[in-house]
């Protein structure tokens, strides 16, 4: 019975005696407050105000995919075939003052093609596309050139888009618009709060913007229908707005 008493006195002395180190060791470090830490954000007496700048042009490029779809029964007919086309559609390009830089090789595809006969498959033949991208400088031109591939062999069109060369410059004028408007809605609410603006403690920059285009699509069938008559592609390009984002932080007292 003493030697259970003698233990758990020992037991309770260290564990004082513990107590009473830690203490001591705790008294000389510094704490960090998770209420107000040296190292937080202090988001008082600053003041963030953000903009929206726009530019609206007019393109000055435009891009166009147009192919040739050939389908033989014979697989080397059938890309023997669309080449000769292909050679006429690019001829006819160059021929309306397009570069051969601007006009690149998109898609060439050879597939068989299976017709089903007595729930059986049946190779019925081979079909090849071949797609060219084409940078069009003079957007006058757009639809002159639709027409003309089509008359040399052209047969499908899967888009046109409208965009800028010198995308950046418009990107830099709609920044510099979203800056004073940041710049005049923080000026404005300082005022309204009765507070001074100091300094600009940090400057955001909003996500780019992607080019955006304007779509006329033009599809096989269409261009099918106008087969038999002369035509030409009626094109509006309209307009293309380039957005920015900017988001000032002001110190203010």
């Amino acid at each position: 019975m003493k030697n259970k008493l003698l233990i758990a006195a020992i037991i309770v002395l260290v564990a004082c005696l513990g107590v009473i180190v830690g203490a001591a060791f705790l008294a000389g470090t510094p704490v960090a407050s998770a209420i107000n830490s040296e190292n937080s954000y202090a988001k008082d007496n600053i003041l963030a105000a953000s903009g929206t700048g726009k530019v609206t042009l007019k393109p000055d490029v435009a891009y166009i995919n147009v192919g040739v779809d050939t389908f033989m029964k014979d697989a080397r007919a059938a890309q023997q075939e669309n080449t000769k086309a292909m050679e006429k559609v690019i001829n006819k390009l160059k021929a309306m003052g397009i570069d051969e830089k601007d006009i690149q090789t998109s898609g060439y595809n050879v597939y068989p093609q299976y017709d089903y006969v007595n729930n059986k498959s049946v190779l019925g033949g081979y079909r090849v596309t071949n797609t060219v991208k084409v940078t069009v400088r003079d957007i006058d031109k757009v639809g002159d050139i639709l027409s003309g591939v089509h008359e040399e062999g052209a047969n499908y069109s899967y888009g046109i888009y409208f965009g800028l060369e010198d995308q950046e410059s418009a990107y830099r004028e709609a920044l510099k618009k979203a800056f004073e408007q940041a710049k005049g809605r923080a000026e404005v609410m300082a005022k309204q709060a009765g507070v001074k603006l100091k300094d600009i403690a940090a400057i955001y920059e909003g996500s780019a913007p992607a080019e955006i285009y304007r779509y006329q699509g033009v599809g096989f069938e269409s261009l099918q229908k106008a087969a038999d008559a002369a035509w030409t592609v009626p094109i509006a390009e309209g307009e293309i707005e380039v957005n920015a984002t900017v988001t000032l932080v002001y110190r203010i007292e």
